[in-house]
């Protein structure tokens, strides 16, 4: 039976090639898409299970909750994890992990800036997953100055030589001793290092409960429950933090994050990593859904257009003896067949095509992954399910009709089910408008963000980091011969790039009533000219001046959301203190327009500023158009600087913008796989357009006999499908609204869906024009035919 089955579908494909080819093209293409899709997915939930403990391992986090703010840090103090250790038998280990923030290192003549480079306790290989291929793991890091890194670093810096026993300088000019080299932390990790150094190195570096700036992990029993350490926490708060922060109305508490949620769930700022998003997941596992759905409906309608050629074919065969039901396995194997031939070409495809995913996900996903046991057993269930959901339709639909009507009427017989199938039609166009609409706002949202007033000039903004006191102390020497180049038209420091979150330290500040209140408070530097380099306005008051002496003593700006914060009256004048001498007190002399100093997800935060000379990011505003020669300039003014120090820089309005490149990859993948859908539910449009003008063909003959027009043909064949596309525009609009609703939640500042009404509308005309020119070949065609040829057999 299996052999006949065989034979009969070869013959019925090499038959008819064309709808063949088109069946496999569906199908082809809903696969491919949505595996494509599925890897996306799968990578993204991967995210640090390669760790052997990971369920176990859980970051400690702060919630620090103040009288008008509240946020969450990603980070701990530095006396937690020894507290932990020491007096909780309910943590099994824990680990520290400190940035070293950009530093220069040096192996002979090689010489490279360094930004993942941490501090780590000793024990961090017994905690963490990481493949050590060079060096003892449990000693690499217990000596002072020991230092293990990564393969890529050791690359770089020792070439072939074995990289155990070199000494590396690092930026405080200490010998750091490479003690273990590490395969390089795979990409789907939410922390990732070049290279990490022995804490013991730096004794000083004990902390207090009052500092925060330290990633904190620790590992709890199997099966336990985390909610388990509240109380614990409760305890180290009441015994070592709240003496600190209860007097000044702060109060901190500490929340356990699971390092395999962090990717998707975390939202906070500080990150070492820039995080997924979980909305995306089930958006992308949706349109795979959607698409596997769209192209089985496709072939449900293609059999079923392709119905009137095949049921004398089971006529036939039904009198010589065959069965109903080997009459649907055979439709349903030819159905199963296709599938299985579109899944091997899928196949071939994705190998062909993942470089340019990966290129486009910025993901690194292997092709291997697919070629697992459990995943290919997985893949080869898919198929079977998507060739039975499509084939059965057909199949029991050709199966059920009866030898005598067929045999003894000229006529094919109609589908005894017209609403299933406008039903399967509507909802490919409700599920193509929603995916249009969708497209459509995240093409504006993602337009909002580049085009946004930032309250700074990022164009033509040249970008360099200072690391290290050497390069910051001939910083003036630098700007001085940067400034005799004509293309420059200014040059300024900061401690913090816009766009990075900035520090938080706990101040008081004066209220209307001259009272001093204790906030936390976001703090940065900045030079005289760094307003003006940026471009940035005083809305009162006025910016840091040379001419003022007082400046460089205890003078500062605020931003207007710490005036609103403060409900000042008059913020010229307000006093902010950082410690308790009187060198400490700052008193505000101007207030600047908000400008976006964190990332655009947040809301501007209230924001002190002030003077610090010589700061760790540089920033030349450039006034020319042939940029390359402006920064070759700059770097042969950098190298008569400083002899030997490796020149790097980055565009400021690139550095900015790489904030939300994450959701821009994602908004080109949605797009692009929205089309592909749109393409795919054509297809079945299509069908749907072969087989109603199939089934009506001697109507048309009739109409045309009796004085029809092409015209009113046209419209008699074109009604059905307005109606349909009406239908599903109706149903898609309200679904369409809810989830971009959703997802724009996700941004601080974002389109307001109200706005977006013409998208909308021209998502539903656009759908209604794919319709008409999916279906216009069969309907012209339909109108222009002689009614000759259909009536001749009446």
């Amino acid at each position: 039976m299996l052999r006949n089955i065989l034979k009969t579908s070869i013959r019925a494909f090499s038959k008819e090639k064309a709808y063949t080819l088109v069946n496999i093209l569906g199908l082809t293409v809903g696969l491919t898409c949505s595996l494509f899709l599925m890897m996306y997915v799968k990578d993204e939930l991967s995210y640090d299970k390669y760790h052997e403990n990971a369920e176990n391992i859980y970051r400690v986090v702060s919630h620090i909750v103040e009288p008008d703010n509240e946020f969450v840090w990603a980070f701990a103090q530095m006396p937690m994890i020894p507290e932990v250790l020491a007096n909780y038998p309910d943590v099994v280990d824990g680990v520290r992990f400190v940035g070293r923030g950009r530093q220069q290192y040096k192996y002979r003549d090689k010489s490279f800036f360094e930004k993942r480079t941490y501090l780590a306790d000793s024990n961090v290989f017994n905690i963490f997953s990481y493949n050590m291929y060079l060096g003892d793991p449990l000693t690499a890091l217990v000596r002072p100055n020991t230092i293990v890194i990564t393969e890529s670093m050791a690359r770089k810096y020792f070439g072939e030589l074995n990289p155990l026993g070199q000494n590396i300088i690092d930026g405080r000019n200490e010998t750091l001793e490479v003690t273990g080299v590490v395969r390089d932390v795979p990409v789907n990790s939410h922390f990732i290092f070049d290279a990490l150094i022995s804490k013991s190195s730096f004794p000083e570096m004990n902390g207090s409960w009052g500092g925060f700036g330290v990633f904190s992990y620790i590992v709890l029993p199997d099966n336990y429950d985390p909610d388990g350490m509240k109380e614990s926490f409760a305890q180290i708060v009441n015994q070592n933090v709240d003496p600190i922060f209860e007097s000044m109305g702060i109060k901190v508490e500490y929340q356990l994050q699971r390092i395999t949620d962090i990717h998707l769930k975390s939202k906070i700022q500080d990150e070492a990593e820039s995080g997924g998003d979980m909305s995306y997941i089930y958006i992308f596992s949706a349109v795979a859904v959607f698409m596997l759905l769209i192209a089985c409906i496709n072939y449900m309608n293609l059999a079923t257009a392709r119905s009137s050629k095949r049921v004398r074919e089971v006529a036939v065969r039904k009198v010589v003896g065959a069965y109903q039901y080997q009459l649907i396995a055979q439709f349903i194997s030819e159905s199963v067949l296709l599938a299985f031939a579109a899944m091997i070409i899928s196949l071939g495809l994705i190998y062909l095509l993942l470089p340019q995913f990966n290129i486009l996900a910025g993901k690194s996903i292997l092709f291997t992954s697919l070629m697992q046991p459990g995943i290919l057993s997985a893949l080869l269930l898919v198929t079977l399910v998507v060739g039975v959901i499509s084939g059965a339709y057909p199949a029991f639909f050709l199966a059920r009709f009866k030898p005598t009507e067929v045999l003894t009427s000229s006529t094919a017989p109609r589908s005894g089910n017209k609403y299933l199938r406008r039903g399967l039609v509507i909802l490919q166009f409700f599920i193509s408008v929603v995916m249009l609409i969708s497209t459509m706002v995240v093409y504006n949202q993602l337009d909002f963000l580049r085009s946004k007033d930032l309250g700074f000039d990022q164009n033509q903004v040249v970008l360099v980091e200072l690391s290290g006191r050497d390069i910051r102390n001939k910083y003036s020497v630098l700007r001085n011969k940067l400034m005799e180049i004509p293309d420059i038209q200014n040059v300024a420091t900061s401690s913090d790039s816009p766009g990075n979150n900035v520090g938080k330290i706990i101040g008081s500040i004066e209220d209307n009533k001259g009272e001093m209140l204790e906030r936390g408070v976001d703090l940065t530097a900045i030079d005289f000219d760094y307003v003006s380099t940026m471009r940035m306005h005083i809305e009162k008051g006025r910016d840091f001046s040379k001419d003022f002496l007082s400046d460089t003593l205890g003078a500062g700006l605020v931003n207007e959301a710490m005036v609103a914060r403060m409900n000042w009256d008059e913020p010229i004048g307000k006093r902010f203190q950082f410690g308790d001498q009187d060198e400490d007190i700052y008193r505000v002399i101007g207030v600047l327009r908000d400008y976006h100093q964190n990332s655009l997800y947040d809301v501007i935060e209230p924001l002190f500023i002030y003077l610090g000379q010589n700061q760790s990011n540089m920033f030349i505003k450039l006034e020319t158009k042939n940029i390359k020669s402006a920064v070759a300039s700059i770097e042969a003014v950098w190298k008569s600087v400083y002899d030997g120090k490796p020149f790097e820089y980055r565009f400021l309005d690139e550095d900015f913008n790489s904030q939300y490149q994450a959701d821009e990859k994602r908004g080109k993948i949605f797009t692009i796989f929205s089309a592909l859908t749109i393409l795919i539910a054509c297809l079945g449009l299509i069908g749907l357009a072969s087989y109603s003008t199939e089934q009506r063909t001697r109507e048309i003959g009739i109409r045309k006999a009796i004085g029809a027009s092409r015209k009113q043909v046209m419209i008699l064949l074109g009604k059905e499908f307005a109606v349909l596309n009406l239908i599903a525009i109706v149903l898609s609009i309200p679904v369409a609204y809810y989830f971009m609703d959703e997802w724009l939640q996700t941004f601080s500042y974002r389109i307001e869906m109200m706005q977006q009404i013409p998208v909308f509308l021209s998502g539903g005309l656009l759908a209604i024009a794919v319709t008409f020119i999916s279906v216009g070949y069969h309907t012209i065609r339909a109108a222009n035919a002689n009614p000759v040829n259909s009536l001749r057999e009446e």
